[in-house]
């Protein structure tokens, strides 16, 4: 089971870059199944990934009485999500718009409380290690952030935790999180998605990030990201948290 083992998800960059938005627990569900697909060997290409949401709840420290339920509502909205990726189309030079979607079914079993997903074949190489580039982190990092948009505003800017600093041009950065007609102020923006997102990964994840910001005109157009890892003391408080040694030996860096 995951919640037993060394969590670590590996994310083609190409997937992380797409435009897509999933709300907190369908992120959760992607995420979470990465981790049984890669860690039982199956499920990305040859069959089913399975979710026992007693684990699930443990993972993420829900409710267990309404995990299964939790679950099955957002496999049902998961269905229909699907990512837009851009790239060139190769025949003529022009630039290719593709949605492609996340899941080709969705499963329940009631009574055992568990479900189960098939990765999209054309999903199966942004999850898989078939990139030459890819993103590596433990899911403990983003298990107890409560903001889709930190879950994955920290994949966006982790990448760059070597360079130190990443510039992000505002428009790209509410379309990659699917929110491009929403929040057009910037002080909305900042309050209901970028302030509470940059709050959750300094508070529950392994870097550390501040912003500033850059105008074209009078309009803030980019955002600039500093990013560094978390202090060493932070992670010994952290890790001193944990109830027993085998949980520091699952989880340690």
């Amino acid at each position: 089971m995951a919640t037993e083992k060394q969590v670590v998800v590996v994310k083609s960059n190409k997937l992380i870059e797409a435009s897509y938005r999933l709300d907190l627990i369908e992120q959760r569900i992607i995420l979470y199944a990465i981790v049984e697909a890669r860690e039982t060997q199956k499920g990305l290409s040859d069959g089913f990934v399975t979710l026992e949401a007693k684990s699930f709840a443990k993972m993420f420290n829900m409710d267990e009485a309404n995990a299964y339920g939790q679950l099955k509502d957002a496999m049902d909205t998961l269905f229909g999500r699907y990512i837009v990726v851009r790239d060139i189309h190769p025949e003529s030079g022009c630039e290719r718009v593709s949605k492609i979607r996340w899941i080709s079914t969705a499963s329940y079993i009631d009574g055992a409380g568990i479900v189960q997903l098939r990765f999209a074949t054309d999903m199966v190489p942004y999850v898989a290690r078939l990139e030459t580039e890819f993103t590596v982190y433990r899911l403990e990092k983003i298990g107890h952030m409560t903001s889709a948009h930190a879950v994955r505003l920290y994949e966006l800017l982790v990448q760059y935790l070597s360079i130190g600093t990443r510039e992000i041009a505002l428009s790209w950065l509410k379309e990659t999180l699917g929110i491009v007609n929403e929040y057009k102020a910037i002080k909305d923006f900042k309050k209901y998605v970028l302030d509470l997102a940059v709050s959750q990964i300094n508070e529950h994840s392994d870097i550390r990030v501040s912003y500033t910001q850059r105008k074209t005109g009078r309009t803030v157009s980019h955002l600039i990201f500093a990013i560094k890892p978390e202090p060493k003391s932070d992670q010994a408080k952290r890790k001193s948290t944990k109830p027993t040694e085998k949980e520091l030996s699952d989880f340690a860096g």
